[in-house]
C-alpha cells in the first residue's frame, strides 16, 4: 500500500547549463508546454519548429474536442491530468477562455457499469480526485436535456473540465516567447544529425502556407537548412513514427482515425452563445463506447465503437496538401457507417436529437500506444535527444513539466516507469506488432478493464523452452512486458478451495493459485523465470564501471552475488540489480526490466572499456523453492550444493548441464533460481520434473509466485516503488529510530486482510479515521 500526503517534493538535482540549446518539434499542446515550462526553469536558448501555421498547426491538439477527465487506470496518468488543468486553471487567451471547470458526468445504464462506476470512484479517491455517485434523477439535473430513464446512476467528477487546445497552446507559447524562445511555423525537420552518439541538430526545410490560417509566428530565414542543437525533444504528434524511422526507431505509437460530429441547435440549450460554449457537464456514456457536450446551442458527440481504423504515415497528408486543400492533415472524411451507432444511442439519450441532424462530422486523427500511456525520456543511445510522444490533451500539460524538470535537472520529479519509452523493448518491436497492440487498446479504450486483464493481441509471441510442456499441462496463460506468454496458474482440482467471490474477484484469478503456493511453501515448487532479464557486464574494468553506476560499495569474489540497487537522481531507485562475479573481469547482472540494460550502459569513468551485453534471449531460468527444493536439486547434481541462502551463486553440473544457481530470496521459502543456456531449458525442465517427483515438486504459475513474494513482504520494483522512493520508503530496509519517509514522500506499508472472503484489487483507496491515506499497489489471494 502507498501512503502519500499528495504535496510532491522535487529534488533538485544537477542542472545543465542554461544557454544549453533546446529545440523542440512540434507546436502543438506538449511543445508549446514545454518549451513554456522550460524557460520558467531559465533555459535562454529554446526554439520550437512545426510544419504547419501556427498556431492552429493542422495536428491533433488542432482538432481536440477538449474532454479532460482526471479519473484514469493509474496514479500518475491521473497525477499528470491534474497538474494540466491546475495549470490552466483560471487562464484566458485574447479574452477567450481556455479551460472550463464544468465537471464530468460517466452514466451507468446496467447494474454491471454501475459496480464500475463505483469502482472508478474508488479511484478517483485514491488519486485524490473529488468524485461521489449520483442518482439519476441528479444526472438529470446535471444535465437537463438528458434522458435518465434508462440510467441506473452516475459517476459526478467537478473538477473535470474542457480545454480549447489551440487557446492553450498561444497562451503558453506566448508565455514562453515573452521568456525568450522562438517559435518559427512552416519549418519540417527531414533528418536529424548525430555526432559521437550525441544529438547536434536537425535538417530543415521551408513548408508553403495555407491560405486562410495565417502563421502567427515567425519563419526561419529564407534558405535556412539545418539548425544546431544540444538537446532536441520530439513532440511531434502523430508525425513522431515517421521521426522515429529517420533514427532507425520504432515508436510503438500508431496514429488513429476518430469519428465525432456535432448536432444541430437543440431547444434546450437555445441562447448559449458559441462564445460561452459550455456551462454542463460532459457526458460520458462508455458502456457504448459514447461521449457528449455542450456546443454551444448544440451537442458535440463522438464514438470508439466503430471499426478501429490505423493511418499509416504515408495516409497523413503533406504540408503541400494542407496548403492547397486547406483541409487539417489530422482531419479525414468522416465514415458515416462508422458512427451511425452512436447517434442512434445519442438520440436515445438525448430526446430532442431525434429532431436534429447531425453536422460538422470528421474523422480526426490522434495516436494511442499498446499501453495507452506517453512515450517519454531520452532516447537510448542518442544523448540529448528526447521524446514527448503520443500525449493526450488531458495530459499535455502536466507531461510537459515532467520533462522539463527531467531535461534540466536529470529528475523527471515523478515515477515514470510507466512513462518511459525504453519500457519498450526495441529488439522485440515491429510496426504490425505497434499496430496490433494500438488497436487493441483503441478498440476497447472504453471496455471495463480489470487489473489481471490480459491481451489479446500477438499471443505466443515470445515463449520460453518450456511452453509446450505448460500447454501440454493445461497452463493458464497470460502475457508480461515484451509479450512472453506466461503460465499463470496450472490445471488443477481445485473446486475444494474455492472462495465465494463475485465475478469481479475471480476474474483472472483461479482457487489453484492458493493450491500452488501452499504446496511450494510446505514441499517444493517449480516456477518458469524464462522471462527474466539478464545481462553481461565484461571488461577489466567492469567493477569499477558498476561501482560508479550503483548506490552501494561493490565487493564481490568470483562466484559471489548481491543485491544491488541503481540511486536516481531524485535519491530513489532507478533499477533494482542482482550481481554474480562471473569472472575477475565479468559480471552477470539480474534484472528487473528489459530496460535495465540503459541503466547498466550509462557514462562512467571507465563505460569506453566495458561491454555491456544483453543475455536475455540466450539464456533460460527455472526457480525451484521450498523446504524439498535442496533434496530435488541435489538427487540430479554432481558435487555439493551453495547452502541455502548462501551468496555464493557457483556453476553446478545439473545433469549433465551447467547451470549457475543464484539463491531465491523473493519468496522466503529458500532454494534457487537456476540459469543456463536456452537450449538446454527444455532438458532441465524434464530432468527436474522427474527427479522431483520422488520428493513431492509441484509446479508453480506466475500467480503463486507472486502472491508468495506478497506474502513474504518483498515489494517489487516498477510496481511498488520506483524512481522517486529511497530503499526506506520502499520498505527496502528497516527504519532507525526517528528515520521516516521524505517531506512529501510516500510509504510503502503491509497490511493482512481479516477475511479471505473479499477480494481486494490494486488501485483500492485505504482509509483511516474516514479520511483516504493512500492506495494498494498489489495484493495476493
Amino acid at each position: 500500500m502507498d501512503v502519500s500526503d499528495r504535496k510532491g517534493d522535487n529534488v533538485a538535482t544537477a542542472r545543465i547549463d542554461p544557454d544549453t540549446r533546446i529545440l523542440i518539434i512540434g507546436a502543438g499542446v506538449v511543445g508549446a508546454a514545454l518549451a513554456d515550462d522550460l524557460t520558467r526553469q531559465g533555459m535562454k536558448s529554446v526554439t520550437v519548429v512545426d510544419q504547419g501555421p501556427l498556431y492552429r498547426t493542422g495536428g491533433s491538439s488542432s482538432h481536440a474536442p477538449g474532454f479532460a477527465f482526471q479519473t484514469t487506470g493509474t496514479a500518475v496518468m491521473s497525477e499528470l491530468a491534474r497538474r494540466t488543468l491546475d495549470k490552466l486553471d483560471g487562464l484566458s487567451w485574447d479574452g477567450e477562455w481556455i479551460l472550463k471547470r464544468v465537471g464530468g458526468l460517466e452514466l451507468a445504464c446496467d447494474g454491471e457499469r454501475l459496480e464500475y462506476l463505483h469502482r472508478r470512484q474508488n479511484l478517483a479517491q485514491s488519486w485524490g480526485v473529488p468524485s461521489r455517485i449520483v442518482s439519476p434523477e441528479e444526472c438529470g439535473k446535471l444535465f437537463p436535456a438528458l434522458d435518465t430513464s434508462s440510467v441506473l446512476g452516475g459517476l459526478h467528477t467537478p473538477s473535470d473540465g474542457v480545454v480549447k487546445a489551440v487557446r492553450a497552446v498561444e497562451w503558453q507559447a506566448r508565455r514562453a516567447i515573452e521568456n525568450g524562445a522562438r517559435f518559427y511555423g512552416h519549418t519540417q525537420v527531414t533528418g536529424f544529425r548525430i555526432e559521437a552518439g550525441r544529438v547536434s541538430g536537425v535538417d530543415v526545410r521551408a513548408t508553403p502556407p495555407v491560405p486562410g490560417n495565417p502563421c502567427k509566428g515567425e519563419r526561419l530565414p529564407e534558405g535556412t537548412s539545418f539548425l544546431e542543437a544540444d538537446v532536441v525533444v520530439v513532440c511531434a504528434g502523430l508525425w513522431g513514427p515517421s521521426l522515429g524511422r529517420m533514427l532507425g526507431l520504432e515508436l510503438p505509437m500508431v496514429p488513429m482515425e476518430h469519428c465525432s460530429s456535432s448536432t444541430s441547435a437543440l431547444p434546450s440549450l437555445s441562447g448559449f452563445s458559441e462564445r460561452e460554449e459550455i456551462a454542463l457537464p460532459m457526458v460520458r456514456h462508455q458502456a457504448t463506447g459514447s461521449y457528449f457536450r455542450q456546443y454551444g446551442e448544440r451537442l458535440l458527440w463522438g464514438s470508439y465503437e466503430h471499426r478501429v481504423i490505423p493511418v499509416d504515415q504515408s495516409e497523413i497528408a503533406s504540408p503541400e496538401d494542407f496548403s492547397s486543400t486547406r483541409t487539417e492533415p489530422a482531419i479525414h472524411p468522416l465514415t458515416w457507417n462508422d458512427l451511425k451507432d452512436g447517434w442512434t444511442e445519442l438520440k436515445r439519450l438525448f430526446p430532442e436529437a431525434n429532431n436534429c441532424e447531425p453536422e460538422d462530422g470528421y474523422n480526426g486523427i490522434f495516436s494511442f500506444t499498446p499501453d495507452g500511456n506517453p512515450l517519454l525520456g531520452e532516447v537510448p543511445g542518442i544523448r540529448g535527444l528526447w521524446l514527448g510522444e503520443s500525449v493526450w490533451l488531458t495530459q499535455s500539460a502536466g507531461v510537459a513539466g515532467v520533462l522539463a524538470e527531467w531535461i534540466v535537472t536529470g529528475d523527471p520529479g515523478i515515477d515514470t516507469t510507466t512513462l518511459d519509452f525504453r519500457r519498450f523493448d526495441q529488439a522485440h518491436l515491429t510496426r504490425s506488432a505497434s499496430i496490433a497492440r494500438a488497436s487493441e487498446n483503441y478498440d476497447e479504450v472504453y471496455d471495463i478493464h480489470h487489473p489481471r486483464w490480459q491481451t489479446k493481441q500477438l499471443r505466443k509471441f515470445a515463449t520460453t523452452p518450456f511452453y509446450l510442456r505448460q500447454e501440454a499441462l493445461k497452463a493458464e496463460f497470460g502475457t508480461s512486458q515484451g509479450g512472453w506468454e506466461r503460465p499463470l496458474w496450472y490445471a488443477s482440482d481445485a473446486k475444494r478451495l474455492h472462495a465465494e467471490r463475485d465475478a469481479w474477484g475471480t476474474y483472472g484469478w483461479s482457487p489453484a493459485i492458493s493450491i500452488e503456493a501452499r504446496h511450494a511453501l510446505h514441499v517444493a515448487g517449480l516456477v518458469d523465470r524464462g522471462a527474466t532479464s539478464i545481462f553481461e557486464v565484461r571488461g577489466d574494468n567492469a567493477g569499477r564501471h558498476l561501482q560508479e553506476i550503483l548506490s552501494s560499495p561493490l565487493s564481490l569474489q568470483v562466484d559471489d552475488s548481491a543485491p544491488a540497487l541503481v540511486e536516481s537522481p531524485s535519491g530513489g531507485i532507478a533499477a533494482e540489480l542482482t550481481l554474480v562475479r562471473a569472472a575477475q573481469d565479468s559480471y552477470l547482472v539480474i534484472g528487473s526490466t528489459p530496460e535495465d540494460i540503459w541503466q547498466l550502459r550509462r557514462e562512467s569513468r571507465h563505460s569506453t572499456t566495458v561491454t555491456v551485453s544483453d543475455l536475455s534471449s540466450s539464456t533460460t531460468a527455472l526457480a525451484l523453492i521450498g523446504p524439498e527444493a535442496a533434496a530435488v536439486l541435489r538427487s540430479v547434481t554432481h558435487g555439493a550444493l551453495p547452502p541455502t541462502g548462501s551468496p555464493l551463486a557457483p556453476i553446478l553440473d545439473v545433469g549433465g548441464v551447467p547451470v549457475r544457481a543464484v539463491a531465491e530470496s523473493l519468496t522466503g521459502l529458500g532454494g534457487w533460481t537456476l540459469y543456463s543456456a536456452t537450449e538446454h531449458g527444455l532438458y532441465l525442465w524434464d530432468l527436474l520434473l522427474e527427479a522431483g517427483a520422488r520428493h513431492g515438486l509441484g509446479l508453480v504459475g506466475d500467480e503463486a509466485f507472486t502472491a508468495l513474494r506478497i506474502a513474504n513482504g518483498v515489494p517489487a520494483f516498477g510496481i511498488e516503488y520506483g524512481p522517486q522512493d529511497n530503499a526506506l520508503e520502499a520498505g527496502l530496509v528497516e527504519a532507525r529510530a526517528g528515520q521516516g519517509p521524505r517531506p512529501g514522500h510516500r510509504l510503502l506499508v503491509r497490511l493482512r486482510m481479516s477475511s479471505d472472503r473479499h477480494a481486494i484489487i490494486s488501485g483500492e483507496p485505504v482509509s483511516l479515521d474516514g479520511s483516504v491515506v493512500g492506495y494498494l499497489t498489489s495484493t495476493c489471494c
